[in-house]
């Protein structure tokens, strides 16, 4: 008997809620391209009141997972010992690619079950940044993806670090969240909810925003 994915995170959409101060977590299989990619969102979105801390590991989705649920159980527990507030103030996400990566179904479930906060995109962290640039529905495999997201933005190149341009997509955030939105409702009514193309890239983002108190926040 095959193992059942855990459900795909709710579409509804839901109240704004903003923390005073609140530390991400992040766990992921990419070196360069993420970390810098959330560093900038942090900076440009975070007003001072996101602390972001990047897990030094990478890996496949499963060492990801993993790495994530050791972390949140290390700051549960201080947070337990801990007087100070900001401690509890924390959440701990995973961030990885359908890729052709083994063990993805068996990731997202162990994220699942240890309340780890995923964003998953298939084929490639990629297509949300070319969300913030036009309504990409192809399935495409991952090469595909990041030669349109070249072809789209000059300054990316991945075989040279493959950096996003934060500030070319920094405003367009709301369209490239709606437009991720209508691709998970497609992927669902199709009854294939991580199915090619799809982000939630975008809902760690939100988190950002709506802790940093921003603009973007206001509106969803």
């Amino acid at each position: 008997m095959k193992n059942k994915l855990p459900p795909a995170p709710s579409l509804t959409r839901r109240s704004c809620f903003v923390t005073p101060k609140v530390e991400i977590v992040i766990a992921c299989e990419g070196k360069k391209t993420e970390p810098r990619y959330f560093s900038d969102c942090v900076a440009g979105y975070g007003a001072g009141l996101v602390r972001l801390r990047v897990l030094p590991v990478t890996g496949v989705p499963l060492t990801v997972v993993d790495a994530a649920i050791e972390e949140r159980e290390k700051l549960v527990e201080k947070c337990r010992k801990s007087p100070n507030s900001f401690d509890a103030c924390f959440r701990v996400w995973a961030v990885f690619d359908r890729d052709e990566h083994p063990g993805v179904s068996d990731a997202l479930m162990r994220a699942d079950e240890h309340r780890i906060d995923v964003a998953f995109s298939n084929p490639c962290f990629e297509i949300w940044p070319i969300l913030h640039l036009e309504d990409y529905g192809a399935q495409s495999g991952r090469h595909a993806v990041q030669a349109r997201l070249a072809a789209l933005m000059p300054k990316y190149d991945h075989e040279s670090g493959a950096v996003v341009d934060f500030p070319a997509i920094k405003d367009y955030f709301p369209i490239a969240y709606d437009r991720a939105h209508r691709h998970a409702l497609a992927r669902q009514a199709e009854d294939d909810p991580y199915g090619n193309p799809y982000t939630t890239v975008g809902e760690l983002v939100l988190k950002i925003i709506q802790n940093g108190k921003g603009v973007f926040a206001k509106r969803r």
